[in-house]
């Protein structure tokens, strides 16, 4: 779809749009239209809808299209789960950018308990179900088994991150006559309530993971695990490493455990161990992650890799991890990769093309900075030629916009009156193209014209 005809379209649609409140009370099974009127009553009073997909779109914009019928399909699956609304940027912009300041489109957000939060994962009909599957489920997984850890938590992902807790007090027998037990909740979830609510620690655990549930995976080492076990799958070696009164620790499969530390083991102090530690070694990059991870004040080290050559990248990957786990220089970057086929328009703008895949590229995105030399094969080289200086540093250059997609965002920026100058050129266009309606009357001739006439 081109920029002139969204445009277009966005006027159609402008004109034509009647919305009507959400229905309250009632889980939602279509995608919502929201607005300033409707959107706290629909999206944050509503018992039957507590967790929101929110899209902040624009009619003219290619992406939001491609996505719609995407949500669409989510929405019917995740009836009762989570529910998806969207917000008409080019109308509502009370709710886009006085409220959210929503400065792209589309932007996916989420709200649960009370707050908002950018929506973390992929933009495919999988992601989208996924996320929903998971917000809807229980924060924390107890762990009975310590050696199916990561394929509980994380489904056996390679690179995934997640955070477990254990606590030798942990018990259930004396909350058996809690609430807990009437609750309509599943046995597994009714032992995973006692179990967080036995100890501090836990409690701490358990209500911070649940606000940082889509952000990552959380679970709860059951009390009869013994200390051997654990110090093993954790790859501490010795049974005195693991600490007597329990412990928080992030976890990454071949990657040394991480373990919370300090006196005061709090919320605080636990929501900014996530926070700092919430990504993997080395992440898989793409557009549902490229601006959390190029914004976490480091730059970023990418190698950019071609799938099609399987044996050449599997290699690749090898070295990068090996380096960003034990490299010189491995606390200076936040690691990635990036398929070089799928994203190759924006890696050429750093110099690189297929033929050179695989190779290393290091991007400061706020300071639009790089440093990229395709005869430096060695990661380790690389990095030190960087830090040598012997790599200079180049500003990344600004790509050309389009003049259509810009005239079509200053239309909407300047709505209604920019509606109103487009609807007077049509009329002023189809009036001067009309036939004249006003029937040629013959003209009388002239005096002269008869008299020559006569003498012909």
């Amino acid at each position: 779809m081109t920029a002139f005809s969204t445009l277009l379209l966005s006027t159609a649609l402008l004109l034509a749009s009647l919305t009507t409140a959400a229905p309250i009370g009632t889980p939602h099974s279509t995608v919502i239209p929201l607005t300033t009127k409707t959107f706290d009553s629909t999206v944050t009073t509503d018992s039957a809808n507590t967790l929101w997909l929110l899209k902040f779109y624009a009619p003219w914009c290619g992406h939001c299209v491609a996505l719609s019928p995407i949500l669409d399909q989510a929405a019917s699956h995740l009836a009762g789960k989570l529910s998806i609304g969207k917000i008409d940027c080019t109308i509502e912009k009370k709710i886009c950018k006085g409220k959210f300041d929503v400065r792209g489109y589309p932007t996916l957000k989420y709200y649960r308990d009370g707050e908002f939060s950018d929506y973390p994962l992929g933009r495919d009909l999988d992601s989208i179900v996924s996320f929903g599957e998971k917000m809807s489920q229980s924060a924390v997984k107890v762990v009975k088994d310590v050696g199916r850890v990561y394929e509980i938590l994380v489904g056996g992902a390679n690179g995934a991150v997640a955070y477990v807790v254990y606590d030798p007090k942990e018990q259930t027998e004396e909350q058996e006559e809690s609430g807990i037990d009437k609750s309509g909740a599943t046995e597994e979830e009714k032992e995973a309530t006692k179990l967080l609510q036995s100890t501090e620690r836990t409690r701490v655990f358990g209500q911070v993971a649940r606000k940082y549930q889509a952000q990552g995976s959380f679970g709860l080492l059951s009390p009869s695990i013994d200390k051997a076990s654990i110090a093993k799958v954790l790859g501490v070696g010795e049974t005195n490493k693991i600490p007597d009164a329990g412990f928080i620790a992030r976890i990454e499969e071949d990657v040394p455990t991480k373990f919370l530390t300090g006196d005061v083991i709090n919320t605080e102090a636990f929501a900014e161990f996530i926070k700092e530690t919430n990504i993997a070694v080395m992440t898989e990059l793409g557009g549902h992650n490229f601006r959390f991870a190029s914004r976490r004040g480091k730059p970023l080290a990418i190698g950019v890799y071609n799938p099609n050559e399987e044996i050449k990248t599997s290699k690749f990957r090898k070295e990068m991890k090996q380096y960003a786990v034990s490299g010189q220089y491995k606390e200076d970057y936040v690691w990635g990769t990036m398929d070089g086929i799928k994203w190759e328009k924006f890696v050429s703008q750093f110099g690189i093309t297929k033929a050179g895949l695989p190779e290393v590229v290091i991007l400061d995105a706020p300071e639009r900075t790089y440093w990229q030399d395709s005869s430096v094969l060695s990661v380790a080289e690389f990095i030190k030629a960087v830090k040598d200086g012997e790599i200079e540093s180049r500003l990344q250059e600004k790509g050309p916009k389009n003049p259509l997609e810009e005239f079509s965002q200053l239309f909407i920026t300047y709505m209604p009156w920019s509606l109103f100058a487009l609807l007077t050129l049509f009329v002023v266009v189809f009036w001067l193209a009309l036939p004249s309606t006003n029937p040629i009357r013959p003209v009388a001739p002239s005096r002269e014209e008869e008299e020559s006439k006569k003498d012909k």
